[in-house]
């Protein structure tokens, strides 16, 4: 009952913060259940297959998209309370406009884009439907978070979590189709919700086209374009050129490993989905102290979440995986510090994106994504996918430092002294969260002792437990 009572006098807006927590934590945690039963029903080169197919639908729906539903979408909403309606139905014609052009320049290189993708013409023509309606999902998923409406996404998540994997393993069951199973799985189910959102859009908004709405969008996003797909590259290019270098099976197993250490994605993406929009508004009202405090906390939270992904990645992969995933243990750790400093550049892209200094966040995103590619190239064939972990985290790395530059550069022109976030806190922990985490690494061989920073782990954060509630309960919009 007491609970009950605290939890009824919470804001809106921390209620809000709260679910979407859960929400995601339940949304990653039905991916993350069902990863060990695809990895036991498939082989490491057919799994290998499905995380590709990943890879190439988050590059493609840059282009189909314009990532219209990130971005202008959530920085519109902040500024223009009224119309919203109205905006989301042109937002969502503007984009159907795009993939559609996209389907026509795919009719003209059907072929060599299939052989590309590795999937026949009726898959591609239906991840192009994906690409049409999911964003209107997007649209939707967004404005909720905006206007703290956490109760339809709940729920709406629930169902979506559910559906795919169920309906991916019964194909997977009753028929012949392996890994593509699992890719019309997951096409069908978020076609299916997908069209639902696109239609009630239309249907509400009553809009198509809007002029002024267009250009501005088109203006704003155009040039992000280059960072949304630096970004990709930087989460998914590993995998596509591990297949080129080593084959299907060595994508697979360190997709496998990858995809365990970004469940931490499940909470920085709760913790963005509140902190983007509490932000601005912290920026709009240039009142900074607040800012400082809550990077500074969500950054110890980070980090101790990826010293705990670090410590564990022997048991996970020795629960969820099989022996032929083994090889993948020490990529957890590694991929797991790059999470932590991709909630680093988060922090300084707020910034940027705020103020409408999107040509540097794309400077930033290029010189990441290339940066990786790079070294990808060079490490790859000579040292194999672990190789892949280090350039990514050598890239998020780089690429949090350039966004610093650039926040301070913007700063400059918008007239704001002093700094924004509590920066030497940020570096000083970074290093040392960096240096423990390749401590623990070579206790994986002395379990006795990892079990015993394990205990030592939880028994801090169980005791700072109350700072971490009121970390939420400030980050609420002002």
């Amino acid at each position: 009952m007491k609970l009950w009572n605290r939890y009824r006098a919470m804001p809106v807006q921390t209620k809000a913060s709260l679910w979407y927590t859960v929400c995601n934590f339940f949304q990653k945690g039905i991916s993350f259940i069902v990863v060990p039963i695809y990895v036991r029903l498939i082989s490491t080169a057919e799994y290998g297959e499905w995380t590709v197919f990943q890879s190439w639908r988050d590059v493609l729906i840059i282009f189909a998209s314009l990532n219209l539903y990130a971005g202008v979408y959530t920085k519109t909403l902040v500024d223009n309370r009224d119309d919203r309606d109205r905006y989301t139905a042109s937002m969502q014609g503007l984009g159907t406009v795009v993939s559609l052009g996209m389907l026509v320049l795919y009719g003209l290189t059907r072929e060599w884009v299939n052989r590309l993708l590795e999937l026949d013409t009726p898959f591609v023509l239906l991840l192009f439907l994906y690409f049409i309606v999911y964003p209107a999902f997007g649209f939707w998923s967004t404005r909720q978070r905006v206007e703290y409406r956490y109760r339809p996404m709940v729920a709406v998540t629930v169902v979506i979590s559910v559906l795919t994997p169920t309906v991916s393993l019964l194909l997977l069951r009753y028929t012949d189709l392996r890994a593509r199973a699992l890719i019309l799985g997951f096409l069908l189910v978020q076609c299916a919700v997908g069209l639902l959102f696109y239609i009630r859009h239309f249907w509400k908004g009553r809009c198509f086209y809007d002029r002024a709405y267009w250009r501005y969008a088109l203006r704003f996003n155009i040039p992000l374009i280059p960072h949304y797909l630096s970004l990709i590259v930087l989460g998914q290019s590993d995998r596509l050129m591990i297949r080129y270098y080593c084959g299907k099976s060595d994508a697979g197993i360190y997709s496998f490993a990858y995809q365990i250490a970004t469940v931490m994605n499940v909470l920085l993406a709760a913790i963005n989905g509140s902190r983007v929009p509490w932000s601005y508004e912290q920026l709009k009202a240039r009142i900074y102290g607040p800012l400082r405090k809550i990077s500074n906390g969500l950054a110890v939270l980070m980090g101790a979440i990826t010293l705990m992904a670090a410590m564990v990645a022997p048991e996970i992969i020795l629960i969820l995986g099989k022996p032929e995933y083994q090889p993948a243990t020490t990529v957890i750790p590694i991929v797991a510090l790059g999470v932590y400093f991709t909630y680093c550049y988060d922090m300084f892209c707020t910034v940027e994106f705020y103020y409408g200094a999107t040509g540097y966040v794309m400077i930033a995103s290029v010189v990441g994504a290339l940066t990786n590619v790079v070294l990808n190239a060079l490490l790859i064939p000579r040292y194999g996918f672990i190789a892949a972990a280090y350039t990514t985290l050598v890239s998020y790395i780089s690429f949090m430092l350039m966004h610093y530059v650039f926040m301070h550069r913007v700063m400059k022109r918008e007239g704001i002294q002093g700094e924004i976030y509590d920066i030497r806190f940020i570096v000083l922990f970074s290093l040392g969260l960096s240096a423990v985490v390749f401590a623990v690494m070579p206790t994986y061989r002395l379990p006795l002792l990892r079990y015993g920073l394990i205990l030592a782990l939880v028994a801090v954060m169980a005791a700072f437990r109350k700072k971490l509630m009121e970390l939420v309960m400030t980050m609420k919009k002002k």
